[in-house]
């Protein structure tokens, strides 16, 4: 009772102590402490000043507040705190790693269950291989009597309790089992996270070009928009016709329609990533680890042309201003920078050629040790049919009470049984030949995943090289184009070009900007599919 009293309390007074004290300790605000102030139910009535308030009102809220606090806890540990559940399952703002967008992706995508569900049949075998017996025990019963024809009192009464046994190498068969199964289900989690990482990359990149393209629509706007006040202003003072100001009033219009496209695009790339991940911000770097392999063949020999040593001057592009307006450009990432030796043992041994098919996969990618666990998994398997070609022998214990005659006593005796099956080779042949075709296609399917992965690792690695190659043209493209449109501008300003050609100047200029930018993006993109490759998964 005391509680729900100080909450409705708190919940009316709080706020508005909170504001009294806030006015008195600001004085300017002094000469209006006695005048309106809001209340927490909406409410217009006189405030006096904070400093005649009652200790009592002072401290009613204080007690109020410690009292929430102390029942928050319980709170939500009893799930009667909707504002909290609220929280945990809205999107997670605030700067992040890519580990951390992989394992959001991972709890939204509730995969992980069928690891669990792995794990589990892993401890069902192990509880079987550490059984007493081989199957179920089981009770058998057997009456005979002739109360029925000749009711001399003769009767036989027999009770046997049967215990299957195991037969040599079923227990070390199955705990191998259970072993295989166990190993299957972290190599199936370390697939998943990679292939959640994989997915995450991509939305990562999209989301990432897609800002990059917002930046530049946003900046030809910019520019546009200074272009039209220029041609505006020589207009009214009659240097231009109203044909160039009608025309670089299009001008605006269409760079406008291009960045609500691209706006439209950016929301929609960065809502794919948030559905996905679950979280808001974009990672931090975007890619782990933010350096490439050592042996990767680099766009060209000399150290001069690669995109690592071309590094921005003055006069680079991306910086050109076009009427006092510059174009937004994509900032160089770490992936553009020298290779490392991060992954060099991963990738083993590279000749001088530029031959990515010499590339080596590492022994422990995702998806070549998932198909070894499950390689792994039908021999285990096959072992276990193998052990258990032969039927197990039962052990039978039990008694036996029978009497002759009503003249007679009953006898009673202990008696003792064992069944064993002959195992014909007939009968097991068909559960030996299955678990010998599942080996079969597990291994030619982890020779199919292997081929896989070496064609995806050699293709990102040729596209990353290929992705260099078009950065530096770009570069040269976008330095020429910066050029042209500063002097296509100086002449525009002299009088001694239309402004076509000026418009021309700045479309070519802002086409190779654009280009340069997203080249420069594709690099980190590049780099993100060779980590994919490899089987790199974010720590």
């Amino acid at each position: 009772m005391m509680q729900r009293f100080y909450r409705g309390y708190a919940e009316r007074e709080v706020p508005l102590i909170a504001r009294s004290i806030a006015a008195v300790t600001d004085r300017r605000a002094l000469g209006r402490i006695g005048r309106i102030s809001i209340c927490s139910a909406g409410c217009r009535r006189p405030l006096r000043r904070a400093a005649a308030l009652p200790a009592d009102r002072l401290l009613m809220p204080v007690l109020a507040a410690l009292c929430i606090l102390a029942q928050a806890p319980a709170a939500t540990a009893t799930g009667t705190a909707p504002a909290a559940q609220g929280a945990s399952s809205a999107p997670v703002t605030g700067p992040l790693t890519l580990a951390e967008a992989v394992a959001g992706a991972m709890e939204q995508a509730g995969q992980l269950i069928r690891t669990d569900a792995l794990r589990g049949e892993a401890d069902a075998v192990r509880r079987q291989a550490g059984a007493w017996t081989a199957d179920d025990p089981a009770l058998r019963l057997k009456g005979l009597s002739d109360r029925f024809n000749s009711d001399d009192g003769a009767y036989e009464l027999e009770a046997f309790v049967d215990l299957p046994l195991w037969l040599p190498g079923q227990r070390r068969a199955r705990l191998e089992l259970a072993r295989s199964l166990g190993m299957g289900a972290d190599a199936l989690t370390r697939l998943l996270r990679w292939e959640v990482t994989g997915a995450v990359r991509d939305a990562l990149w999209r989301a990432k070009l897609a800002e990059v393209q917002q930046q530049q629509a946003r900046a030809a706007y910019q520019a546009a928009t200074a272009l039209e006040a220029v041609v505006a202003k020589r207009f009214d003072a009659g240097e231009l016709a109203r044909l160039d100001l009608l025309t670089a009033e299009q001008e605006t219009l269409a760079r406008q329609a291009e960045l609500t496209a691209a706006e439209a695009a950016w929301e929609q790339a960065k809502a794919d990533y948030v559905q996905l991940t679950g979280r808001l911000s974009l990672p931090e770097p975007a890619n782990w680890p933010s350096r490439a392999p050592s042996p990767l063949p680099s766009p060209s020999s000399s150290p001069s042309s690669s995109p690592a040593s071309s590094a921005p001057s003055s006069s680079a592009p991306g910086t050109a201003p076009v009427s006092g307006v510059a174009f937004g450009s994509a900032p160089r990432s770490a992936s553009n920078r020298a290779l490392g030796p991060a992954l060099g043992p991963a990738l083993g041994r590279a000749s001088g050629r530029n031959d990515a098919s010499q590339l080596m996969l590492p022994d422990d990618h995702p998806l070549l040790a998932e198909a070894d666990a499950a390689l792994a998994r039908a021999r285990s398997e096959r072992d276990r049919v193998a052990s258990d070609r032969r039927g197990n022998p039962v052990l039978s214990l039990g008694g036996r009470r029978s009497r002759d005659d009503r003249a007679f006593g009953a006898d009673t005796a202990l008696q003792l049984e064992v069944s064993i099956p002959f195992g014909l080779r007939s009968q097991s042949a068909l559960e030996l030949a299955a678990s010998e075709r599942q080996v079969t296609e597990r291994l030619a399917e982890l020779h199919r995943l292997r081929r896989e992965a070496e064609r995806e690792l050699a293709g990102a690695v040729l596209g990353r090289a290929g992705a260099a190659k078009a950065l530096q043209v770009a570069e040269r493209r976008a330095r020429l184009a910066a050029d042209a449109l500063k002097v296509a501008e100086r002449a525009f300003e002299l009088g001694e070009t239309d402004l076509a050609d000026r418009l021309r100047a700045e479309r070519r200029a802002r086409e190779a900007h654009l280009d340069l930018a997203l080249r420069r993006a594709e690099q980190g993109q590049a780099l993100a599919r060779l980590n994919q490759a490899l089987g790199i998964i974010p720590q």
